[in-house]
């Protein structure tokens, strides 16, 4: 089997404001991940926070949207991971499982609000996997909620949508 590793902007948080004083100037993980194998692209899109990541001012890059709502955190959060899925040709109707981050508490209402928002989102005919985990906090302060995306797809089709 043969396969190619790419790397989706590995400049993510370069010269943040978080790693002044730090040993390190960025952050040690990528936007996300491609793997080519055998015709089949596999793209793995790390967890998004709702930040303004499409913002063409990088001061808004660590501003969070929507703080106190779940569901415009959640809208924000789909379009991050929307954006770093089209860097690889992927769209969210080639995702095929999501992992939830939600903090606690986490009521039925904020429940039913994450779900509306994904709503607008996904598909019902491509509906991926998913999973979620309540827990006591996020890194980034403020964040009600973190998802990460997993995608497949043919990668002749990844690279026609890239052209």
């Amino acid at each position: 089997m043969s396969f190619s590793k790419t790397i989706i902007n590995p400049e993510v948080g370069k010269n943040s404001h978080l790693f002044d004083g730090a040993g390190v100037d960025q952050l040690t993980h990528s936007a996300g991940v491609i793997v080519d194998a055998d015709g089949v692209r596999h793209v793995y899109a790390s967890g998004k926070t709702a930040t303004m990541d499409q913002s063409p001012d990088p001061a808004d890059w660590d501003r969070l949207v929507g703080i106190g709502d779940i569901g415009e955190q959640t809208r924000q959060v789909c379009r991050n991971i929307t954006q770093t899925l089209a860097h690889a040709g992927a769209l969210l109707d080639d995702v095929v499982r999501v992992r939830v981050y939600v903090t606690e508490p986490m009521t039925k209402r904020d429940f039913q609000r994450i779900h509306e928002a994904r709503s607008e989102f996904f598909n019902p005919s491509h509906y991926p996997a998913s999973t979620l985990l309540v827990v006591h906090a996020l890194a980034r302060p403020d964040a009600m909620i973190e998802i990460d995306a997993d995608a497949v797809l043919p990668v002749s089709e990844a690279e026609a949508r890239l052209q």
